[in-house]
């Protein structure tokens, strides 16, 4: 069986999920791999998939069973490594929203080789005084470099982050 990613995202409602993997169990695909969440109104869904169909033809299924709860699909070929990537370390970053915040973290991560995991962000409080926060799981071995870097960043951006280190055997 190949593995396919797909991609499905819409306004949220009732009843994505189960469109989505109904067709999928209807065509003999078993869902390997997954992330859904609600960002903005809209859910997302982002899956690795085994299954026997042609990229093209499961969105054509995907897309017709699910017409009328309005979804953009994509499905394409995710044939690669299927080894656990363990993060290393866990980064939140607080602070008064201002553009730049993501782009500035996300700059210093790659420049130490840290490979993102899992990231999330969100606006809290009130829209008088938004306060960006983000969680991000990377894995990287340069630790010190790491620290470093978000600390010169976190400093240029004025706001505040805790880099911890994950214990594998904890977690």
């Amino acid at each position: 069986m190949a593995e396919l990613a797909v991609t499905a995202v819409g306004a949220d409602r009732p009843g994505i999920v189960a469109a989505v993997a109904e067709v999928l169990r209807e065509r003999g695909g078993n869902v390997e791999d997954s992330a859904m969440t609600i960002l903005g109104g809209h859910f997302a869904i982002v899956l690795i998939v085994a299954s026997e169909d042609e990229p093209d033809d499961l969105r054509d299924a995907l897309l017709a069973a699910t017409s009328q709860l309005g979804l953009t699909v994509s499905v394409s070929r995710a044939d690669g490594s299927r080894g656990a990537i363990e993060p290393t370390h866990l980064l939140s970053v607080y602070g008064a929203d201002q553009p730049g915040i993501l782009a500035g973290v996300s700059r210093a991560l790659a420049d130490v080789g840290a490979n993102v995991t899992d990231l999330e962000t969100r606006v809290l409080g009130a829209d008088t005084e938004p306060v960006y926060a983000m969680v991000v799981e990377v894995v990287c071995e340069a630790g010190d470099a790491l620290a470093a870097g978000l600390d010169t960043v976190c400093e240029q951006l004025g706001v505040d982050h805790t880099l911890r280190t994950i214990d594998a055997q904890t977690y």
